[in-house]
């Protein structure tokens, strides 16, 4: 699904990537872990073909970004802080915005809204005032905006961040769920490791250079985090039976 070969990206005159490669394959599940100010985001934006690489390229299903991007095959879920989420709309009208450029009548666009709603269990807040939806609540919304156009790629920067623990895990749950079901590839930026590691199938472990990328199990041995991170981690993790307690000083979260 995503490609990267020998990527290497500037902004302003700064090095932020340097010399990325890896394959990503449809129907998997994808974290990108690392510090803060490791290029995460840029990564990602790269991907979306908002960054132009310094060297290197980056395919999506073969083709160059923009031009995968204008077939309206990639959902986005930007952090946060990325839209404003007092604004004076209703879910449904939320949703539709993920329809903008779809030339379809507001009726057939309703239609097509309420069923996401109704798939991400959010019929019922259609009319409620997306500001007075709980953070959870929001982010079920804006999962439903970002399926609506029935991607085959789904791109989230950090989806969890503002959200409580019980929200945390529904969450991840739902966007299990919509891997298994409607075959989705799913790529994320997260820091709850602990949380995600039951489900993806890759990591992607990133500090300017590509420090790992595998399976979820092989990343906890603890000189790879320790070398992502460059310095000693405490992992928070949900579950005491869980092994990485075998490689780190962990504190344990139970819910």
């Amino acid at each position: 699904m995503i490609k990267i070969e020998n990527l290497w990206v500037e902004l302003n005159g700064n090095l932020i990537l340097e010399d990325i490669s890896l394959e990503i394959k449809k129907g998997e599940i994808v974290a990108i872990v690392g510090p803060n100010g490791g290029g995460k985001t840029t990564l990602i934006r790269t991907i979306l073909g908002f960054v132009k690489p310094a060297k290197g390229r980056v395919l999506i299903d073969g083709k160059e970004p923009k031009d995968y991007i204008k077939s309206g095959k990639v959902g986005y879920l930007p952090q946060k802080s990325s839209y404003e989420r007092d604004f004076p709309v209703s879910a449904l009208d939320v949703v539709m915005f993920g329809l903008v450029e779809v030339k379809i009548s507001k009726k057939e666009k309703e239609k097509k809204a309420l069923e996401v709603l109704r798939y991400v269990g959010m019929e019922s807040f259609k009319d409620k005032p997306f500001g007075k939806l709980s953070g959870g609540q929001q982010q079920r919304v804006m999962i439903a905006r970002a399926i609506i156009s029935q991607p085959e790629l789904l791109i989230l920067d950090e989806p969890s961040t503002g959200v409580d623990v019980v929200a945390q895990e529904s969450f991840y749950e739902f966007i299990k769920k919509l891997n298994q079901e409607k075959g989705i590839t799913v790529l994320m930026i997260t820091h709850d490791i602990g949380a995600v590691g039951s489900f993806v199938h890759k990591v992607v472990g990133l500090n300017k250079k590509l420090h790992y990328f595998g399976d979820f199990k092989d990343f906890l041995q603890k000189s790879n985090v320790d070398k992502l991170y460059g310095s000693e981690v405490k992992l928070l993790i949900h579950s005491p039976e869980c092994f990485t307690c075998q490689y780190f000083n962990v504190e344990v979260k139970k819910h």
